[in-house]
């Protein structure tokens, strides 16, 4: 009986301390994105730097090649989320690097189906696929219950495993994991002043546009052709805050 109650004892504080440990997975999502994530069993933040592409879409006037052309812009955003707090932080930009604004909000766990017979290495871990529907688009993933905790890149989460990969099925999103190691560190959650919801960061965006037509009909041609922007864009994976 002694024999078990120390066995038992010590399962228990394993467990806690293994659940507990902290991480760092770096991950590769196109030629020009670098990204890491942070994370245990309660929170994780994604920070990214990402090369992006601004494109401007008009009413079919030639806006010249300062404006027609994809015009490159340097983003750096995070993604945060807290598990025993039920919460998401996730900064993300408005036209300018001057302006990006802080959308917070309560979790939501995404419905994930889970694949059991597709099975694959990733990195020397065993990975299952799973299959479900988040911020606008369908993915297909590959998470590992080797390491035990909900988290994963960007705002793919929710599996009982790290995602290790993952592809939209329009093909325009990817994120693979380039390398996963332990680290003292906690993950820290970004200050902050002021958080929107995520209808007020619409409302900002779609003020946005309204702005730049009136700055774009400034250049407006010769003729009187009034030049308007009806689309603007980012590069975005979450495809839910554009609708």
């Amino acid at each position: 009986m002694k024999r078990f109650f120390i066995i038992f004892l010590s399962c228990y504080c394993f467990v806690p301390n293994l659940f507990a440990q902290n991480y760092i997975a770096e991950y590769h999502s196109g030629e020009k994105e670098k990204a890491q994530l942070l994370f245990n069993s309660n929170e994780w933040r994604y920070d990214v730097i990402d090369n992006a592409n601004v494109v401007f879409s008009t009413n079919d006037i030639d806006l010249g090649d300062d404006l027609s052309s994809p015009i490159p812009m340097t983003v750096t955003k995070f993604n945060f989320r807290s598990l025993d707090k039920n919460y998401y932080l996730d900064e993300e930009i408005i036209l300018s690097l001057q302006n990006k604004p802080v959308i917070k909000g309560e979790l939501i766990k995404p419905e994930w189906t889970i694949v059991s017979d597709s099975i694959k290495a990733i990195e020397d871990y065993t990975c299952l696929m799973a299959k479900g529907f988040v911020r606008g688009r369908d993915y297909t993933v590959w998470f590992t219950p080797d390491i035990p905790v909900s988290a994963g890149p960007w705002k793919l989460w929710g599996l009982p495993g790290l995602i290790m990969s993952a592809q939209s099925d329009d093909k325009e999103i990817k994120f693979h994991i380039t390398s996963f190691k332990k680290i003292d560190n906690e993950p820290v959650k970004p200050m902050v002043k002021t958080t929107i919801s995520p209808d007020e960061y619409k409302t900002l965006y779609n003020n946005a546009i309204k702005k730049m037509n009136r700055e774009i009909r400034a250049l407006s041609d010769d003729r009187g052709a009034q030049v308007s922007v009806t689309n603007i864009t980012l590069n975005h994976p979450d495809k839910s805050l554009f609708e």
